[in-house]
């Protein structure tokens, strides 16, 4: 019973501070929420103060998102002087942004204060970077920009996605009327030049 009132607790906690911020929310919105007797103390039999409960609700989502992580050898394959291989991983690259979304939410509304938060959630995508694209541009025809600079153009790849779905989240429709699959098909188009046959490195890079 104690861990199901803890659990309801953090679900309450997650959507309340995406919906009003930590600081905007008070503890006794979070009891109603979780169906506890609003100021009863009943909070604090599972955590101390609301950053206790930041940091639990930041460990829970961070650990789903990484557990809901799609394996690069589950994702589909093309040809790989083609564009079709990343467009597809970028596609899965969505999903993983979706998973993000509640915490995207809190930190919209705790952004210009340094928090464990931001760190986790920008370490979450920056590990999540090293799939988004640029696994498949190593073993890819690269057009020359990317060649130049695999770094910054991994950077620009990986806001592109992240300002696309934050656009089409806040509008409720695709951005620009684009879908998705146009969205990641021209932006791998972008980034793999099929022209250039012959001189991809060898998959062990």
């Amino acid at each position: 019973m104690a861990a199901g009132t803890r659990e309801r607790i953090i679900d309450a906690a997650l959507r309340l501070f995406g919906e009003r911020g930590v600081a905007a929310t008070p503890v006794t919105a979070i009891e109603a929420a979780a169906g506890l007797a609003s100021g009863s103390g009943s909070f604090y039999r599972h955590f101390k103060d609301k950053n206790e409960l930041l940091l639990a609700v930041i460990e829970r989502e961070m650990a789903r998102v990484k557990k809901n992580l799609p394996q690069l050898a589950d994702l589909p394959r093309g040809d790989d002087r083609s564009a079709a291989p990343l467009a597809a991983q970028l596609m899965s690259d969505l999903d993983f942004l979706a998973d993000l979304r509640p915490m995207m939410a809190i930190l919209m509304w705790e952004r210009g204060h340094p928090s464990e938060l931001s760190t986790k959630v920008r370490g979450a995508m920056v590990e999540r970077g090293v799939e988004l694209g640029v696994a498949d541009l190593l073993v890819q025809s690269r057009t020359p920009a990317v060649k130049d600079d695999l770094e910054a153009a991994a950077t620009v790849m990986m806001y592109a996605m992240v300002g696309y779905f934050l656009a089409t989240d806040f509008f409720g429709a695709a951005a620009g009327g684009v879908s998705a699959e146009r969205f990641t098909t021209t932006l791998a188009r972008l980034m793999v030049d099929p022209a250039d046959i012959g001189h991809s490195p060898p998959r062990d890079v």
